[in-house]
């Protein structure tokens, strides 16, 4: 087996081409690891290097490739109990966390680990195929001992299959149900068109399909004499039926890793370690001594099969357990949902070498708390059956409930409003907002027969673009932006310079550490800038009709999104200043004024109009006159303030000339 870092076999794998939808399935789910380590592998290369530790330089970044339109569809699925529960995703793509179905009294997990990459080239589409142990964490792709197979699919049929379907589409059906989906997600949509085109024999297995006992027996037991399995698993069941099960096949040798922590500790209890002894389990360490001295836990699942024909090798997520092992039902369900890759081959090494005459009393058995290898109901797994919507752009939070019979509420949200069965809507305020742009997750409390419990969600997200930052930085570097328009090179030593300046080793923001630069020394330099950013949007030449629709996305961008070069970054921190009274209302005023006559008003008359669709363009026709409304009332309310009949003199005056400009 070849060793790598994931990561790096990714890159190699993909090889430049373009990833065009991503699909990925795991059991942990740490968000802000897969946006600033994993998602960037699905970016063109140029742009991905881009990305450094700095989550704030990071979400500056995401912004303007959103804006750019090179994210490709992605969608993620983990288990709604192993995900992070301090913190949401901070990016637009689809998060769906899975309750596994379980009969009374059984602990079932959404466990599978496996990812699927659409990519392509200048003459072929084909489907990376990765399956392995590793969960979307740092210890998963980092840490620890694991251990993935990567594969590739390219369509091997001119025509699609209509009526039957393959493995793969077969678990994007069932993931699909046990999310409750109505309709393919973006990603599955276009992964599942090309798998129409696809057609191997595959020898893959997942417990939504069968269980990994019949798996076993159908593609080796069935087909060869096995002599000898060897077993890499972290994780036991505190019995041994599994052992009597492959001794009952009349494999004689069973041999399995001890699972050893990286400190030398054994994360099983004494009891089961030597039950499992006494039943004639093998207990052994790698025959590949450098392996044993890895100071890393090991989480690989690797179960090698010698026959007499062949030598066959499963890579997955499957560990040594009852739950493991046995067929997802929809009923009664005792099952988790696991998937593997089999490979056959006719020769293969020794994975393991029997431990022999070692003195097991003298390691230390801890047995590894984790919900992976949860046997008792340890953790409260009955939380309300509650979705929630986030809709940035319309400041909405909406939520369904179904069969809450319980006393449940919002615990910080909302004023702590109840939440009761149905679809509810409600606008959130200026407070509410800050705190869900800083952190997404939607948490919730329960009264359960006297018993409080605590609940955190991930909502959907809608309109993303339109989220506000959750920091602030100076109207002055925004200046120094729209000075560089249209060069990248300036802007990222711009943006380089700030980060350095105000964040700390942790990559934490501090404000205070912004510089502060009096607006009122640098009006020239604000209508200067302003002055280059509108004739950058509306007095471009734009031949093509590529051109026009690219240029399309920066109107967008600049007039209606949030990121650190846009109006309304801009004009939220000139607010700001404007409450501090640090800023004159007349020139607050007339800012408002250009933005409004030459910015939003301007863009509903854009000559290239008719070169963008219909219905997208209505929508952006209404989103600017929304935005032109609400800078109106506040630029009226101000003018309110500015009782010398001299002064509201010379503002009529400036509201006519603009208009003039912008007829």
């Amino acid at each position: 087996m070849e060793k790598f870092i994931l990561k790096e076999k990714l890159k190699e794998q993909i090889d430049n081409r373009k990833v065009i939808a991503s699909l990925f399935y795991t059991f942990n789910f740490d968000p802000k690891f897969f946006e600033n380590y994993i998602m960037p592998l699905l970016i063109p290369k140029e742009k991905s290097e881009k990305f450094r530790d700095e989550v704030i330089h990071n979400k500056i970044l995401w912004r303007q490739y959103i804006k750019d339109d090179i994210i490709p569809p992605t969608a993620v699925f983990c288990d709604y109990f192993a995900k992070d529960n301090t913190e949401a995703p901070s990016l637009g793509y689809d998060i769906h966390c899975i309750r596994t179905p379980a009969a009374q009294g059984k602990i079932c997990n959404f466990h599978p680990k496996h990812i699927f990459l659409l990519v392509e080239d200048a003459s072929n589409t084909s489907l990376i195929v990765v399956t392995g142990s590793g969960n979307i964490t740092p210890s998963g792709w980092c840490d620890n001992i694991e251990c993935f197979s990567i594969e590739e699919y390219k369509k091997n049929k001119t025509f699609p299959n209509k009526t039957t379907t393959n493995i793969f589409q077969d678990i994007i059906i069932q993931t699909g149900k046990l999310a409750n989906l109505k309709f393919y997600l973006p990603a599955e949509e276009l992964i599942n068109d090309f798998l129409k085109y696809v057609d191997y024999e595959f020898q893959y297995f997942n417990s939504t399909v069968t269980s990994f006992e019949d798996f076993i027996t159908e593609n080796i037991l069935l087909k060869d004499t096995i002599t000898e399995i060897e077993i890499v698993s972290p994780y036991f069941s505190n019995d041994t039926k599994l052992v009597s099960h492959l001794m009952s096949k009349g494999i004689k040798t069973i041999k399995c890793l001890v699972p050893t922590l990286k400190d030398n500790e054994i994360q099983i209890n004494k009891e089961t370690f030597d039950t499992l002894s006494v039943s004639g389990l093998k207990w052994s360490f790698w025959s590949d001594s450098k392996i044993n001295k890895e100071v890393r836990n090991l989480h690989a699942k690797i179960y090698r099969l010698h026959g007499e024909k062949y030598i066959y090798t499963i890579i997955g997520s499957v560990n040594f357990t009852n739950p493991a092992w046995k067929k997802f039902e929809q009923k009664n369900n005792e099952a988790n949902i696991e998937s593997a890759y089999l490979y056959k081959e006719k020769m293969a090494i020794k994975l393991l070498k029997e431990a022999k005459n070692i003195d097991f009393s003298t390691y230390n058995f801890i047995p590894k708390e984790s919900l992976e290898n949860q046997i008792e109901n340890l953790f409260n797994r009955n939380p309300p059956d509650i979705s929630f919507e986030i809709d940035w752009k319309n400041k909405l939070i909406k939520y369904e409930g179904k069969k809450i019979n319980s006393e449940c509420f919002f615990t910080s949200l909302l004023d702590k409003k109840v939440i009761t069965t149905g679809k509810h809507e409600y606008t959130l305020n200026s407070q509410d907002l800050k705190s869900l742009s800083k952190n997404s997750l939607i948490e919730v409390t329960l009264i359960n027969n006297g018993n409080t419990e605590f609940y955190s969600f991930y909502p959907t997200q809608l309109n993303f673009e339109f989220k506000p930052l959750d920091f602030k930085i100076d109207a002055s570097t925004i200046l120094k932006y729209w000075q560089f328009l249209e060069d990248e090179f300036q802007k990222e030593g711009l943006l380089s310079l700030l980060i350095e300046r105000i964040t700390d080793e942790s990559g934490i923001v501090h404000e205070d550490r912004i510089e502060k630069v009096s607006i009122l020394n640098e009006m020239a330099t604000h209508f200067s800038a302003l002055i280059k950013l509108e004739e950058f949007l509306f007095y471009k030449k734009l031949t093509s009709k590529t051109a026009q629709k690219e240029h399309f996305n920066f109107l967008k961008y600049y007039l209606l999104s949030e990121n650190i070069d846009t109006i309304s970054f801009y004009l939220a921190d000139l607010e700001t200043q404007f409450q501090n009274n640090k800023i004159y209302k007349t020139f607050y005023w007339m800012i408002l004024q250009i933005i409004i006559n030459n910015f939003y008003l301007k863009a509903e008359k854009w000559d290239f109009k008719k070169e963008i669709d219909n219905k997208e363009w209505n929508v952006f026709k209404i989103d600017l006159k929304q935005k032109q409304e609400t800078l109106s009332i506040l630029a009226k309310n101000i003018s309110k303030e500015l009782s010398d009949e001299n002064i509201n003199q010379k503002l009529e005056w400036v509201i006519e000339k603009l208009k003039e400009n912008h007829e």
